[in-house]
């Protein structure tokens, strides 16, 4: 399935973050946002309503540059594995690969132009691309929501 395609009219802010090259469970830019992400300080936690889904506000998603083979989704960080719903049951679909494959014979970093060092992007609900940030730009990706979106 294409990212893109998996995306509903929902009323949610998109943030997909391209992964830097290391796997998932290895040191990395990636794994440093995530931890950042799941933390107080994050647009997910000021903006999350308290007792909402860790989604509720914010579809957050992760697309690795390995092949779907080479990625342990055991080792993806939580943040990219939420657990929802009145159940709190897991959403495994959170997790994509960029690697080609039978059905994509280039992956997306390449057919889009995105850094190998690693990207967050930010889409409106209305599935405009408002923003696009190296994996370190915790500040600005803060400081944007904050100019669109009241704390929870």
């Amino acid at each position: 399935m294409q990212l893109g395609h998996h995306a509903k009219a929902d009323g949610r802010w998109r943030i997909y973050a391209f992964a830097d090259a290391p796997a998932a469970g290895e040191p990395s830019k990636l794994a440093d946002f995530a931890a950042w992400l799941a933390s107080d300080s994050s647009p997910l936690a000021r903006h999350t309503p308290v007792g909402g889904d860790p989604d509720a506000v914010f579809d957050v998603k992760v697309v690795y540059q390995q092949g779907w083979e080479d990625v342990d989704i055991n080792r993806v960080p939580a943040v990219f594995r939420p657990q929802t719903g009145p159940f709190g049951l897991t959403d495994w679909e959170k997790v994509f690969t960029a690697g080609p494959n039978v059905w994509t014979p280039t992956d997306i970093f390449t057919e889009r132009g995105l850094s190998r060092d690693g990207v967050i992007v930010v889409v409106r609900p209305d599935q405009y691309v408002a923003h696009i940030l190296p994996l370190t730009a915790r500040e600005e990706l803060s400081d944007f929501f904050a100019q669109v979106l009241l704390p929870a």
